[in-house]
């Protein structure tokens, strides 16, 4: 039982390694550090190619109604999904890369992203208001 424990958590040291390194924010933050060939990496990899896979999914669904949407606030709802899908994907090269470099411009991303979306809507009362079907 307890030689089990043992290789779990020598297995979970690399991650919690990584979790580390992404929680820091001093110099070696900002340098991005090459991944090593563990069990645990090569999980973390497949990890991050499959959530990639699935944020572009979701980024041509939300292109699709942005494009065909029937109406104002359907494309609206799309954009701003849109922007949260950009600020998982830059999230994910962050953990890709072991590196804290783009969160800032994840943040960025998804506080733009709902600014507009308070802008349209903001912009769809108004039209309603005026009886125009927006």
């Amino acid at each position: 039982m307890m030689a089990q424990m043992h290789d779990i958590l020598s297995t979970l040291d690399p991650l919690v390694s990584l979790l580390l390194a992404a929680v820091d924010h001093g110099d070696k933050a900002a340098e991005s550090q090459p991944m090593t060939d563990t069990p645990v990496t090569g999980v973390l990899l497949w990890v991050v190619h499959i959530g990639v896979a699935g944020v572009l999914g979701g980024m041509f669904m939300c292109l699709y109604r942005l494009m065909r949407g029937p109406n104002l606030a359907d494309r609206v709802l799309a954009s701003d999904m849109l922007s949260l899908h950009v600020a998982g994907l830059v999230i994910l090269l962050c953990v890709f890369m072991r590196t804290t470099i783009f969160f800032d411009a994840a943040l960025v991303v998804a506080i733009l992203g709902f600014v507009s979306t308070v802008a349209f809507s903001q912009y769809i009362h108004a039209r309603a208001e005026e009886g125009v079907e927006p």
